[in-house]
Order: structure tokens, then sequence, then C-alpha cells
């Protein structure tokens, strides 16, 4: 046999090994909604974003199993109709997962400035690490203009990417902070926004029925629930806290006046 025609088939057996190998474990895990399997992904992530500071898939991952571990931990921080969800237990995890994706975002973001996915990871990230601060400590430490500055980015690359995710962010910024920077008209707006790039998501339809219960329209309040209640969620980033939305929908739908 020539010498070429070893290593053609060197390369052949090596292609095929190769082929035979199983997909990268990690980036399967992070296609699951189940807790445990976030939590090895983000473990391998962090590991190899060590490794390769450098490397953007290994940076963008890791923030993205971080955040996506937040949001089942914490369910999403959506807001409530009579409250927040920053406990001690929760601020707790964002002061802690919500720093290191921070971390991995900002230097994703930094490599690729123009990428809509790290641009969302960003705004996420910040959302959760400014909210173990408290909405009030962090509106007085300046977190509020870096927050809408990040999800305003994310509208302007792409308003229309995880169902509105950038209107969704800038209307619960505006429907919980505090006086003098709540603003009641420009949540309502974003709110909106978000029902109509996407009004098959569960999280714009659950955003819009908790503004108005806040609001005291009890009608229009219940019309959203019921659309939560009864949609499917969508394959984004909503399905991680699905049944927190749904289960919280029937909950308030059973407190309001009957019709």
């Amino acid at each position: 046999m020539s010498r070429s025609a070893v290593v053609f088939a060197l390369l052949l057996v090596t292609a095929i090994a190769r082929a035979a190998e199983p997909t990268d474990e990690a980036a399967a895990l992070l296609e699951s909604s189940k807790l445990e399997d976030l939590e090895r992904a983000a473990k391998i992530y962090e590991a190899r974003a060590a490794q390769h500071p450098d490397n953007f898939e290994d940076r963008a991952r890791a923030a993205q199993a971080l955040t996506e571990v937040m949001a089942i931990r914490t369910n999403g921080n959506l807001p409530l109709v009579d409250g927040l969800q920053d406990t001690g237990p929760n601020r707790a995890i964002w002061a802690d997962l919500g720093k290191r994706a921070l971390t991995h975002a900002r230097a994703a973001a930094q490599m690729k400035p123009d990428h809509v996915g790290a641009a969302a990871l960003l705004a996420s990230s910040y959302m959760f690490y400014a909210s173990s601060l408290g909405i009030i400590s962090s509106i007085l430490q300046g977190a509020g203009g870096e927050y809408k500055q990040h999800a305003q980015r994310l509208v302007d690359l792409d308003p229309n990417y995880d169902d509105g995710l950038g209107a969704s962010l800038l209307a619960n910024f505006y429907l919980v902070a505090p006086w003098p920077v709540h603003d009641r008209d420009a949540a309502l707006e974003q709110f909106e926004r978000a029902a109509k790039i996407a009004p098959g998501s569960v999280r714009n339809q659950y955003g819009l029925a908790v503004f108005w219960a806040r609001d005291g329209d009890t009608a229009r309040a219940r019309g959203h629930f019921e659309r939560v209640a009864s949609l499917p969620c969508t394959p984004h980033t909503e399905r991680l806290f699905c049944d927190f939305i749904k289960q919280t929908a029937r909950r308030e739908l059973a407190r309001l006046p009957a019709k």
C-alpha cells in the first residue's frame, strides 16, 4: 500500500471515529428544562471559560446556563400582583449566580457587541444581579440606568428575540421601580409591545395581567390571566418557569371578584 493510501485510510478512520462520538454533553444539557441538567451545564461551561477566557462560546454558554438556573430557582424573577420575589433566599441566589453570569455575559458581549444572544444574556443576567441589591438600593446605586441600557440594546438589535424579551424587561422595570422612576404609562406601553410581538407568550400575557391587576382593572386582568391559564408555553425562556406562571394565574383568577 502506498504512503498516500495509508494516510487516506488513517484520515478516514479518524473521521469515522469523530462522527461516532457522542454530542457534546454540555451543549445537550443546555437544551434541557431540568434544573439538575442546567446546573451540570453551568459547572462544565464555567470550567471551560476559566481555561479559555477568550472563547466566546464558553463564556456565552456559561452565562446562559447560570441565567437559566436562576430562572428556574426564582421563577424568572417575575413581578407579582401584590409584591416582588426578592426574598432573602432569592437575593442570595442572584448575588452569587447573578454575579457569575454577569461576568461571563459581559465578556461575551465585549467579544461580539452585535450578537443578539450575547445582548440578551447581558440584559437578563444584569436583571438578576441588580435585583440582589434590592429594588431601591439598586436604583440609588445607578443600576436602573444600566438595566435600561442593556434591555434597550437588546430591543435595538432584535425586538422579537425570545418573545420580545427586551420589551418585557423594560416593562417590568417601569412597573416595579419606586417613585420617581416608576412609570405606569411606559410599563403599559412595553407590556403591550411585548404582547404584540408574541401574543402567544404566556409570559407576555402574564405581564399584562399583573399590570391590570395592580392598576385595579379586574376585568382586563381576568382576561389576561385566563389566556395565561389556557395557552401552552412557548419553547423559549418562559418554558423554564411555565408551571409557576400558570399556577399563579389560576390563584389570581380565584382571588378576583366574580364577574
